[in-house]
């Protein structure tokens, strides 16, 4: 059997067992706000601030739900999941979490390295050979590179010191158009992870490993190290060490076709309003919307690929919340989850642990944020997991953005929790 027809073969049968073991789920309990020492009213400020960004046009829908104590205190859903068909938003849709998608595959990283099968400071050649002996770009009209004089590692991956950018990186980003490379929203390809991989790792490196720290592909090359490591596809590995044992039901890089009802449609902001993404239709920054759905789409990118719902992501923050264990069931030890939101990377950027940015222990940060942990994602999806307070958000919508800038309402998000915590 050729390579082509195994790897078609090897999706079809772990597609299947996705869709079974997704069939199940258990819900994490709920209690009153003011039983848990919030107030009700405040807590409330979370959707009506969703309403208002619909109101104002800047999204056509979304959910918010805030957790504490292990206990969900709110779960509300406003707007539309398709305004052109006028589907209104439930609680259960699914949307396209994109960066969000990093700090999962993070912790089956972290996972693997509590398990003793790769360590923080194994070079990524050890399970990508391509890596082996990068090159610095020096300059890119003439394209000039010198060898650099280390090697990247995991630990330089999980913080995004590695050196790799993005497609729309300054100087990077047009090489890696050249070469073919996708950061896994912007087509549908065929290429799958390790083939894309083992090109990206004969490109040449914006800057020395663990000397800056930019955004980029890190995850995704994050992703192929755990196929390597536990030996299956990332949606396989992804799903049997995060999404079953946590009773993630409705996360995925494939949805199913008994559950492509509930996705919700994507918008991108323009001149006056918003604009729906069609399926042939691309975005600002290039991004398509049909990458989870599309049969031609191979590639599994471990830093933007997976679509979930606000339940889903909310047991994966309550497990980070529990130190990595819930329902009995232990990702990670608690010394590992400490460690992921503890910042890694000092003077080289604002505060950024394993997988996600960190929120400084200082007198001008909100006391309920000292020590927080948050995410986001491009189609206006974020999270925020205090330990200080116990407490978990998470935020989904749908529309991108149209710059690297995130959008301001996130901090809205997480100074409305902040403040709603009482006791």
């Amino acid at each position: 059997m050729n390579k082509r027809r195994f790897d078609r073969l090897n999706w079809v049968l772990c597609t299947l067992l996705l869709t079974a073991s997704h069939t199940w789920g258990q819900d994490l309990p709920t209690a009153k706000p003011e039983d848990v020492g919030v107030s009700a009213e405040k807590v409330e400020k979370l959707s009506a601030f969703m309403q208002s960004l619909v109101d104002q046009g800047k999204i056509p829908g979304g959910v918010t739900m805030m957790a504490r104590h292990g206990k969900v205190i709110h779960l509300k859903a406003v707007g539309m999941a398709d305004r052109e068909e006028k589907k209104r938003m439930q609680t259960d849709a699914i949307f396209r979490i994109a960066s969000m998608t990093k700090p999962i595959t993070s912790v089956a990283i972290l996972m693997l390295y509590d398990q003793g099968k790769l360590g923080l400071d194994d070079p990524v050649s050890k399970y990508i050979p391509e890596f082996k002996n990068p090159q610095l770009l020096v300059s890119v009209d003439p394209l000039k590179t010198e060898p650099a004089d280390r090697e990247i590692t995991i630990r330089h991956l999980l913080t995004h010191t590695s050196g790799i950018g993005y497609n729309f990186t300054d100087k990077i980003g047009p090489i890696y158009d050249q070469n073919g490379i996708t950061g896994g929203l912007c087509n549908v390809t065929e290429v799958p992870l390790d083939r894309m991989m083992a090109k990206l790792g004969q490109l040449p490196l914006l800057f020395r490993p663990g000397e800056k720290w930019e955004y980029g592909l890190s995850a995704d090359v994050l992703g192929r190290v755990v196929e390597k490591a536990y030996g299956k596809t990332l949606d396989c590995c992804l799903d049997e060490m995060v999404f079953q044992p946590l009773r993630m039901k409705d996360t995925f890089f494939r949805i199913p076709s008994s559950k492509m009802s509930r996705l919700a449609a994507a918008y991108v902001p323009i001149e006056h309003g918003m604009k729906r993404l069609e399926a042939s239709d691309k975005g600002p920054n290039g991004q398509v919307p049909d990458v989870p759905y599309n049969p031609a789409n191979s590639y599994l990118s471990g830093g933007g690929g997976l679509c979930s719902t606000v339940e889903d992501y909310m047991r994966f923050c309550q497990m980070l919340l529990d130190g990595g264990a819930l329902d009995g069931h232990r990702l990670l030890h608690e010394e590992t989850v400490q460690m992921m939101r503890n910042d890694q990377t000092g003077r080289l950027s604002a505060e950024f642990g394993f997988g996600f940015t960190v929120f400084p222990a200082k007198e001008n940060v909100h006391e309920q944020l000292r020590g927080a942990y948050a995410w986001f994602g491009y189609w206006s999806t974020s999270f925020r997991i205090s330990p200080h307070g116990n407490w978990a958000l998470v935020t989904m919508s749908q529309v991108g953005w149209n710059d690297k800038e995130t959008p301001v309402w996130f901090a809205e998000y997480e100074r409305i929790a902040a403040e709603a915590i009482e006791k």
